[in-house]
């Protein structure tokens, strides 16, 4: 059941709320000079708030949830501007920070001294800073463009986050050539977050543990990073982009994963890479017939694929669109994780998609797609095989079988009209090793511009037949009521209950508040 929400410590009660304010006043202050040097400033926020506990089929509690994530994004554009010349040079500043706290674990999650509670890497109220930087457009008659500060990357690499500087120089020819460099964004350093790091790594900051406590839990360090792009400018039905990127692990790393008791774990120290990938990406549109995309990334430490995907539209007709995907993955980890010496499996994802625009107010759309993968067999005959990939003993290895498949498709439907909205969707996955398979509807409704009515229902059925006893229909429904405080802000709470026989009840408020100002 809904329990009421706990209390964060008193230092986390006083810190972060003069911490976000004490930006807002900045903000206030750059809006304040607006006039006088014909600035843009614009702040937004974004919170979200939840309260609901996690229970067993018994009915005992088994973990509470009191979230709270907030977000304050200032943006100031005309920094540097000539009304006269609107091709000219120009440079704004652009950020945004992100406070996401569970305050349903204890204090003692997150004490280095708390052997039997602690959680390695847990902040009950960590702060990251999501983006912050100056930028540069057009200079030097419009060849020079610049970044400097904390920014993302976003190309057929994935994305990813970096503390530096970008340079791009952008010819008259249809080319541009871009370089960067920095630090890797990685989790344990101050207002970063491991969202962007590669994965097989478990890090963070270490200070007051035990060397051998969790010593799988590795310290982070700096990871000096560059990387360079080539892309295409100028052309409005082509677009490709090639990329590079190189990142450096620093610092020590424990090697061995598991505490003994008897020694402490030795330390790997010294400058290595992290990781080294190439990719590339293309997309091309013509109005009347459709689109293709299509990209690679290839790793250059492992010498292997780890991505490849295509994806064809085609214009059927004026209201119809037909479409068909394909992604190859391959799952590529740091250059210090133990997971490179295991063997991985890769997935090929395929699918086929329609939307078709019935009326102006009304649109169907349909999909149906398959999921290949190879699995691990029997291992390898030692009289034919001396090692494995990866130079593993081939009595450890297991090759690639036949491909496993799963699949399913899903059917939806929105109707809407004014300031109304009703949407209804159902779906049907299925495996060797299970399957669900169900419908939901919602709809929302703004009445005289300022009040919102929302709500949804679905009803679910799960087969898992890898455990049979776990099969169960769900039933959920979902309520909310909000207001519109003025453009692009509004306040919003919702009220949702599922039940099965597997999960009993279940219950959880939301509370959501959008607030943007601009001049």
């Amino acid at each position: 059941m809904l329990a009421a929400a706990s209390c964060p410590d008193r230092a986390e009660m006083t810190f972060r709320p003069h911490f976000f304010s004490g930006l807002a006043v900045g903000a206030a202050l750059l809006g304040a000079t607006a006039d006088a040097r014909a600035l843009e400033p614009e702040v937004t926020s974004e919170t979200a708030a939840q309260f609901y506990e996690m229970r067993s089929p018994t009915g005992e509690t088994v973990i509470a949830r009191r979230r709270l994530m907030t977000t304050l994004g200032v943006s100031v554009y005309d920094l540097y501007d000539k009304a006269e010349d609107p091709s000219g040079p120009n440079l704004s500043f652009r950020a945004r920070l992100r406070y996401d706290a569970d305050y349903g674990g204890s204090a003692g999650e997150t004490e280095a001294a708390s052997f039997g509670s602690l959680v390695p890497g847990f902040s009950r109220g960590p702060v990251d800073l999501m983006y912050g930087y100056v930028e540069g457009r057009r200079f030097l008659k419009g060849w020079l463009g610049f970044k400097v500060g904390r920014q993302y990357v976003t190309d057929a690499l994935g994305w990813w986050s970096f503390d530096g500087g970008e340079v791009r120089v952008t010819s008259p020819f249809f080319l541009s050539a871009e370089l960067y460099g920095g630090f890797e964004v990685r989790g344990g350093l101050p207002l970063s977050t491991p969202r962007f790091e590669r994965d097989g790594v478990w890090r963070g900051d270490r200070q007051g543990y035990d060397p051998t406590l969790y010593p799988s839990f590795q310290p982070s360090s700096v990871a000096p990073a560059f990387g360079a792009a080539l892309e295409s400018t100028g052309i409005t039905w082509l677009h490709g982009r090639l990329s590079y990127r190189r990142v450096y692990n620093t610092g020590g790393s424990n090697l061995s994963q598991f505490p003994s008791g008897l020694t402490t774990p030795g330390i790997y120290e010294g400058s290595r890479i992290s990781q080294e990938r190439i990719g590339y990406a293309v997309d091309a549109s013509l109005p009347t017939l459709g689109g293709v995309r299509a990209g690679l990334a290839y790793d250059l430490y492992m010498g292997r694929f780890n991505n490849l995907f295509a994806s064809v539209d085609a214009y059927a007709t004026k209201r119809l669109t037909l479409s068909a995907d394909y992604d190859y993955f391959l799952p590529s980890f740091d250059a210090d994780s133990i997971w490179n010496f295991f063997a991985v499996m890769p997935s090929n994802d395929v699918s086929l998609r329609s939307s078709l625009q019935v009326t102006d107010k009304t649109a169907l759309s349909a999909s149906a797609h398959a999921r290949l993968f190879k699995v691990q067999t029997a291992a390898f005959d030692n009289l034919q095989y001396e090692t494995a990939p990866n130079g593993l003993p081939a009595a450890n290895y297991f090759p690639e079988g036949a491909f496993d498949m799963v699949g399913g498709g899903n059917l939806a439907a929105r109707h809407r009209w004014g300031e109304g909205e009703l949407a209804a969707r159902g779906a049907l996955d299925t495996g060797r090793g299970g399957g669900r398979m169900g419908m939901d509807v919602s709809g929302r409704r703004v009445l005289e511009t300022r009040y919102i009515l929302s709500g949804r229902a679905g009803v679910w059925r799960w087969d898992d037949k890898l455990r049979p006893g776990r099969d169960a229909t769900s039933f959920g429904y979902v309520a909310g009521v909000g207001y519109k405080l003025f453009p692009r802000s509004q306040a919003l709470v919702e009220f949702e209950h599922n039940m099965n026989r597997v999960a009993g009840q279940r219950f959880r408020v939301m509370l959501w508040l959008t607030v943007a100002v601009s001049k």
